[in-house]
């Protein structure tokens, strides 16, 4: 039987190193994408707005009608838990090199190699659940602003998990 080296963690006569390899999971991220954007960000910034005069009132010259800070940092907790529930949850999942030249192929092939083509293709492809054709993603882009937003977010998940994870190792000695 076969010592292993000094910080090696492996026996090597009953090491697989097929069934390492395909025990190997690829990384994921969650993004979650939020409806109504425009109007949480309308809705957050009112309450906001009210805290600078809550914090200078005090009880005895506060208004029946008006909130007390705590009271807003209530408010804001629910509007957060609110906008949370609302989500959409999207499971990303880092593609392989293969997929990518795949990808790029069929681009090509259908006449849209441009940078903006290939990155929603690369976003279909790389959403795991839901799943997203490129016409959806386009959709989506093209509805507003916060439809931008989530697909830059999508892309940015896509290129995240494209960069890797660092992998650790040892110092060098």
């Amino acid at each position: 039987m076969s010592k292993p080296q000094d910080g090696a963690n492996l026996e090597s006569s009953t090491f697989d190193l097929d069934l390492w390899i395909d025990d190997v999971v690829r990384p994921e991220v969650t993004v979650e994408l939020y409806p109504y954007e425009i109007d949480f960000a309308t809705r957050i910034a009112a309450i906001e707005a009210q805290i600078p005069a809550a914090e200078k009132s005090t009880p005895e010259n506060r208004g029946i009608d008006e909130a007390s800070p705590e009271q807003l940092s209530a408010q804001l907790a629910e509007l957060w838990a609110e906008r949370s529930r609302t989500a959409l949850k999207v499971r990303v999942r880092q593609i392989t090199d293969a997929e990518i030249a795949g990808l790029v192929s069929d681009a090509r092939d259908a006449g849209q190699d441009d940078p903006e083509a290939i990155n929603l293709r690369f976003i279909a492809a790389s959403c795991v659940e839901p799943t997203f054709t490129v016409d959806q993603l386009k959709r989506l882009r093209t509805r507003d602003r916060s439809g931008e937003s989530m697909t830059a977010q999508l892309l940015a998940a896509v290129n995240g998990l494209l960069g890797g994870l660092p992998v650790p190792s040892l110092p060098a000695s």
